[in-house]
């Protein structure tokens, strides 16, 4: 029999004729192959490859599926041997993300979105007398910890007084307090309309009302279109909505893995520990793990949109006035430092003394330096002839002690007797003493950034004016230039870093204060505040609303302080990251692939129209 050389260059399968008369180029049937062979390619195999099979779930949790759910899209993860199915289920309303592990032939779910629920009232719920009435009660299911899916942020829809409520009335869950086998439901309402909480409302038990969320993972009947696993992170794009991504690992960890309720982001510190933080029996907006929501999985992370607030003082130890204004270190004082004996005063000397001029905001225990001829305006703190302690200070009467005094100053005694033996008193000028002023000669700036989870740096913060205080105008002809442009900065508080934390990222786990000096465009980290640090929940700024009330309230509802009192910085921020004033994502895209380990976008939309 003939041998047979054909080949297939035209990758056409023909049924119709014997292989005897097919054309070349094409063939009668196929197999999946791959060719092994040995390392000195002496011999090999050729094998046939397996292909697919239809595989079914071997869990409960598929049979609780409404009728018209539907996978969304999917993905193999061959490195971990696992498959990911996107799953859009109208009839409960919720969305997962189902993770498939070959080695054990089972599904668990990754993510849970469960952004519609209806619950029973468990009980009347009506308005004390002169009361009123802000909250439901529902049942707690039997659970201590809060598996009803009901959580703070939820809008409500009900009938309430015989007056139908829908969730444009803009009726939300502000927090929730249990109770024995109860959770109270508190609400609030961002409508201008307060008629439910000053006339009051009740509710019948067994009445049903809804609680309705934003959706995180929206899905709907169309496919994704774009899905691939890098490092552990889902990314996926639907031509819809924003970029998202999805860290698998994380998120598993405040999941159910049969879906039962919606999932939390559990945030880690250094030592690997979750954060938690809830009230005794309360969840609100500030409950850690935060309950998962569309911020948390967007590609593009938030970043700080107002600059730090900087306090500035002229003291060592941030001495500021009440009034918010410089303390005054400055001042005059005519005195005399000799007895009658024309013997110069030795130190530990006690004397009483009046300051004149500007009465200066000295306190006891400070250390003053005096000198005569010539003011400190100039910032020169080195030359001086007298210190005194203020032991006693009031409105500029002082009891003072000599701690330092020059007996032989190189331009004449200190003072002079009079005719009749009595010392005259001199004019000395008087300055706080003080520790070198920080920038002396530069003008910098700050700003700062916040670090997510798995290293990821938000974009800079704007940056503050600059960290600047002159002294006081001395123009000087001979050099052509103004002294009094020197900063006498010697204390600086940056505050506001951490903006209200009902609306603070949960899963921001530390702050950097960044600097940058005016003429250089390379910046530094100052600090790096954790979410354990002291500095992080620090008071910030005193508000500026005359109408806030005394005390607490003075404060604004941002926090984050801490002081500089030197020049030090730590490591220089990459360069390029000067550059990246926001994060570039697109509003959304349809195509998206992995290049060189880095996450492409295709067919995008961005940008918006200016009207």
């Amino acid at each position: 029999m003939p041998e047979l050389k054909q080949g297939f260059g035209s990758s056409k399968m023909n049924k119709d004729l014997d292989e005897r008369i097919i054309p070349n180029g094409e063939y009668r049937d196929a197999l999946n192959v791959q060719i092994s062979t040995t390392d000195d390619k002496a011999a090999g195999t050729l094998q046939t490859i397996k292909g697919n099979l239809d595989k079914t779930f071997n869990n409960t949790f598929t049979d609780q599926l409404g009728v018209n759910a539907q996978i969304v899209g999917s993905i193999a993860d061959e490195k971990n041997n696992k498959i990911y199915y996107l799953v859009y289920d109208p009839s409960n309303y919720s969305d997962y993300i189902l993770e498939y592990d070959l080695a054990i032939q089972n599904a668990r779910v990754v993510v849970a979105d469960k952004y519609l629920v209806r619950k029973t009232i468990a009980s009347t719920v009506g308005n004390q007398a002169g009361q009123p009435a802000t909250h439901l009660v529902i049942s707690d299911e039997g659970d201590t910890t809060n598996i009803t899916n009901v959580r703070p942020g939820m809008q409500i829809q009900g009938v309430f007084s015989n007056i139908p409520i829908s969730f444009s009335d803009g009726l939300f869950v502000q927090y929730m307090e249990k109770d024995t086998n109860t959770w109270k439901v508190y609400m609030d309402s961002n409508s201008s309309s307060n008629s439910l909480f000053t006339g009051g409302y009740s509710t019948n038990v067994g009445q049903d009302v809804v609680f309705k969320s934003e959706r995180t993972l929206n899905f709907t009947t169309s496919k994704i279109t774009g899905l691939n696993i890098l490092d552990n992170h889902l990314f996926y794009v639907d031509g819809n909505k924003e970029p998202k991504r999805i860290n698998i690992k994380d998120i598993k960890e405040g999941t159910d893995p049969g879906g039962a309720y919606h999932s939390t982001i559990p945030v880690k510190k250094e030592d690997g520990t979750v954060i938690t933080y809830q009230g005794v029996n309360r969840i609100d907006f500030r409950v850690q793990p935060p309950y998962l929501s569309e911020e948390y999985i967007t590609v593009i992370k938030k970043s700080p949109l107002y600059p730090p607030t900087l306090i500035l003082s002229n003291t060592s130890d941030g001495r500021i006035k009440s009034d918010g204004t410089l303390s005054s270190l400055r001042s005059q004082v005519s005195t005399v430092f000799i007895d009658h004996n024309d013997e110069t005063l030795s130190p530990g000397t006690i004397k009483e003394i009046t300051f004149t001029g500007t009465i200066p905001d000295y306190l006891p225990g400070d250390l003053v330096i005096l000198r005569r001829f010539e003011d400190f305006i100039d910032g020169d703190l080195d030359n001086y002839e007298v210190i005194i302690e203020i032991i006693e200070y009031n409105t500029g009467a002082a009891k003072v002690k000599i701690n330092w005094i020059n007996e032989n100053p190189s331009d004449g005694a200190l003072n002079v007797l009079s005719s009749a033996g009595n010392p005259i008193p001199v004019l000395f000028y008087s300055m706080l003493k003080q520790e070198k002023p920080l920038y002396e000669f530069k003008f910098p700036r700050f700003a700062y950034r916040y670090k997510y989870v798995n290293n990821q740096y938000s974009a800079y913060s704007p940056f503050s004016e600059p960290a600047f205080l002159p002294g006081d105008f001395n123009y000087v002809p001979k050099e052509g230039y103004n002294t009094g442009m020197v900063n006498t900065l010697r204390s600086l508080y940056i505050m506001d870093f951490i903006e209200d934390l009902d609306s603070l990222p949960k899963n921001i786990l530390e702050v950097d204060i960044l600097y940058k000096e005016s003429n250089s465009n390379n910046i530094y980290t100052v600090k790096n505040i954790k979410v354990t640090d002291d500095e992080w929940d620090a008071y910030g700024s005193p508000s500026t609303v005359s109408s806030l009330p005394a005390g607490a309230y003075q404060y604004a509802r941002t926090k984050g302080a801490i002081r500089i009192t030197s020049e030090m910085v730590r490591a220089a921020v990459a360069s390029n990251q000067l550059l990246r004033p926001w994060d570039n994502v697109p509003r959304n895209a349809k195509a998206q692939e992995i290049v060189g380990n880095r996450i492409v976008y295709a067919n995008y939309l961005q940008n918006y129209n200016l009207i």
